[in-house]
């Protein structure tokens, strides 16, 4: 067991059968438990520096306003709110928004509050662990829906799923393509509590500007030129489920408007229809570049922004996350043998060249690479038959001049430019393409046949 210290649960609840629930599993999970009075007040509970503070709100409502809003606690330290009712949650909204803690509905559902003190606990057991000790925790990635990962910067993000996937409220992600944006999407719908409906992925901006109304709301038959039928938009496919609206920023103003109106009053109308329907979606929506650059560069409308980004999860690059680099190629591989019927091994040079590389693409990349090795492997796989990552990076001098070799063919300095381009926009797809004068939907076809000819 770990120092006790690190491992305390102050309990400020007042109600004792609810405060015996919490002391039970607590304990049950090696946590060492102290019971404080609210009038105490939130300095009490910071000398004790705890790793998690319930806190029964009904009647603790002027101590949960000074514990959170007077930073009295580490940012380690987990806060677990506890309410009985719709509108003490709506009271809380703000803080569970940003982060700032988790809420439990009463009556406590304990096999969730069980899971969430285990995953806290394996954090600290983490961060106070030995290398080796470590290496034995990580040698099975951690799971929170379709994300794996074991590293501190992944167990962030599950603990921040878990305080958002309860909520009905919409989610803002951020992140380098290729980190999985789509999956942490994927995993709030799975964990929340409209798991049983739809959940509906669009990339805003892949849809024709033209189409991109009609694809959202739907459209009437004969509301304009080849609308021979009606049709359902993805708003109306989506009811009582998950809409995913990827690439976000690349949405054309006017369409940004009218979501904006839906998110608003909760109405929304087919293209040319004359009724009202009533939206009834949790809106997760995903970007690859900084959303306050979007909006300070006029592509994202502010007030959209604010009402979409009502909880902000930024996912970490791979190149953050550690020793998940060769944890997640080694569950790549595992796919493929069982999906082959082989039992391919990696050499550990080959897990050094993969620790070394940057991962630009990020998870979509490694992923590649694992594949690749794969195919062209005999039984082992080495640094051989890995990608020559250093021939892959992109050769940019200062001034942001791309050098290409001599006899380089064309269809490789075209790629080779777009990416260089990309990166030096901060991945703005819009920006991409007007520098490099193609327009949206070009660019959007050759990054389409670059990920095509990857998987292949």
């Amino acid at each position: 067991m770990q120092d006790d210290l690190s491992r305390t649960a102050v309990l400020v609840v007042t109600d004792p059968q609810l405060s015996g629930q919490l002391q039970t599993v607590m304990e049950e999970l090696d946590f060492r438990t102290r019971v404080i009075d609210g009038a105490e007040g939130p300095g009490a509970v910071a000398e004790l520096a705890p790793a998690v503070v319930a806190v029964s709100c009904e009647d603790q409502m002027a101590f949960v306003h000074r514990l959170l809003d007077e930073d009295h606690l580490d940012e380690v330290t987990e806060v677990l709110l506890i309410g009985d009712s719709e509108q003490q949650q709506i009271a809380l909204q703000d803080w569970l928004a940003q982060g700032r803690a988790f809420f439990l509905a009463r009556p406590l559902d304990l096999g969730y509050v069980r899971q969430l003190l285990l995953d806290i606990r394996s954090d600290i057991d983490r961060s106070s662990s030995t290398p080796a000790d470590r290496n034995q925790l990580d040698a099975v990635l951690d799971q929170f829906g379709l994300l794996r990962g074991s590293s501190s910067a992944m167990r962030k993000v599950y603990r921040l799923l878990r305080k958002v996937a309860p909520m009905d409220t919409s989610v803002l992600v951020c992140g380098e393509s290729g980190t999985g944006k789509e999956l942490v999407a994927e995993s709030v719908h799975a964990t929340s509590s409209r798991s049983d409906g739809p959940f509906l992925a669009v990339n805003c901006g892949a849809i024709p500007s033209e189409l991109v109304e009609s694809e959202l709301f739907g459209h009437e038959k004969g509301s304009f030129s080849g609308a021979v039928s009606s049709h359902k938009g993805f708003f109306e496919r989506a009811s009582g489920g998950t809409l995913f609206l990827d690439e976000i920023t690349e949405m054309p103003l006017d369409i940004q408007v009218k979501l904006l109106r839906v998110l608003e009053t909760g109405r929304y109308r087919r293209v040319g229809g004359e009724r009202d329907l009533a939206s009834n979606v949790r809106i997760v929506a995903a970007t690859n570049r900084s959303p306050e650059q979007a909006v300070s560069s006029g592509v994202l409308r502010e007030d959209l922004y604010f009402r979409v980004a009502r909880f902000v999860l930024r996912l970490p690059a791979l190149r953050e996350r550690g020793d998940d680099i060769v944890g997640l190629a080694k569950v790549f591989l595992a796919e493929l043998n069982e999906a082959n019927g082989t039992d391919f091994s990696m050499s550990a040079d080959a897990e050094t060249c993969l620790r070394q590389h940057a991962w630009p693409g990020n998870v979509r990349e490694l992923k590649s690479a694992v594949e690749q090795a794969y195919l062209i492997a005999d039984q082992v796989i080495t640094p051989e038959e890995l990608p020559d990552f250093t021939a892959m990076e992109l050769d940019v001098d200062a001034g942001d001049y791309l050098r290409v070799s001599v006899g380089s063919s064309l269809d490789e300095t075209e790629r080779r430019l777009i990416f260089a381009t990309l990166e030096a926009v901060d991945g703005s797809k819009p920006d991409a393409a007007e520098a490099l004068g193609i327009s949206l939907k070009t660019l959007y076809n050759r990054l389409n046949r670059y990920e095509q000819e990857a998987q292949g």
